[in-house]
């Protein structure tokens, strides 16, 4: 038996017995995370094998439902690209169909888009999907500001519900919140955080009907000077971003209010979380 082979079988055994946990063993460790009926919890995940879970996406979903209960908010992201920027994406000229644009943040956001009762932004570039109490309200309205991120986006209604934000075998890389964070300092950052011009493309909403939207999106300078390492390192300096291991699930998470303040924290004190050009081009 090749080592390779012989690797995954060990894993599968693990997954299966040492690794193993359900849909309550998830949701107990979603309370002692701190969420609790009426709680918002916004979700970013990568289904991967052997992670010891038993059962699927479907169950995943359930579970967290349950766990934020119909009083409370699930919020996922769902953009139709992956790996590839929001520029990139939109220069395909692909229309955002709210119905039928498949999730591509993860299997579980998929099934979760599909499920019963989930309203679903109509951005052009990052539409979120939420389940729960107004959840109709919280999606409202995306489309009609050119900051995906902005103040007048349902991001910001993370931050007023001081959502949780967590990863499931998701890294804080992936934690589209820390775009609105951005976004409120980004006349303090040393490059610009938005590319100049709108890019524009379209969106058929619940109804069928098309419509032509312009977005802000990311700079391709901010990209590569962005240094994540950074804002970790102050999150995990205050205590604000937590780590805990779920079979062989890795977990991390962070209030959206305490993203928010170890991101002022560094730029009022001068920190910088960009490198600037110069830096690297002498």
């Amino acid at each position: 038996m090749k080592l390779s082979t012989l690797k995954d079988w060990a894993k599968a055994q693990a997954a299966r017995t040492i690794w193993a946990y359900g849909p309550d063993e998830l949701v107990t460790r979603l309370r002692k995370i701190g969420v609790t009926p009426g709680s918002t919890l916004m979700f970013h995940s990568s289904w991967r094998p052997h992670n010891g879970f038993q059962g699927k996406p479907a169950d995943v979903v359930r579970a967290l439902k349950a766990a934020v209960g119909e009083g409370g908010l699930l919020v996922m992201p769902s953009m139709p690209y992956h790996n590839m920027s929001s520029a990139q994406w939109l220069a395909k000229g692909k229309p955002m169909n709210v119905l039928r644009s498949p999730s591509m943040m993860g299997l579980v956001s998929e099934v979760f888009r599909r499920s019963e009762g989930v309203q679903r932004s109509l951005s052009l570039s990052h539409p979120l999907l939420a389940w729960g109490r107004d959840a109709e309200r919280f999606v409202e309205g995306h489309e009609n500001t050119d900051r995906p991120f902005g103040a007048g986006s349902p991001f910001a209604r993370i931050l007023e519900r001081d959502a949780i934000v967590l990863g499931f075998d998701a890294p804080f890389s992936t934690f589209t919140f820390h775009m609105y964070v951005e976004d409120q300092f980004a006349e303090r950052l040393p490059v610009p955080l938005y590319e100049p011009e709108l890019h524009r493309g379209k969106v058929i909403d619940y109804a069928g009907t098309e419509s032509v939207q312009s977005v802000r999106v990311p700079s391709a300078l901010a990209n590569r000077q962005r240094r994540l390492d950074r804002i970790v390192a102050r999150h995990e300096q205050n205590g604000a971003l937590r780590r805990a291991r779920l079979g062989n699930t890795q977990l991390v998470w962070i209030r959206a209010s305490a993203m928010l303040q170890g991101v002022k924290e560094l730029v009022d004190s001068g920190q910088p979380f960009y490198d600037t050009p110069a830096a690297h081009n002498p």
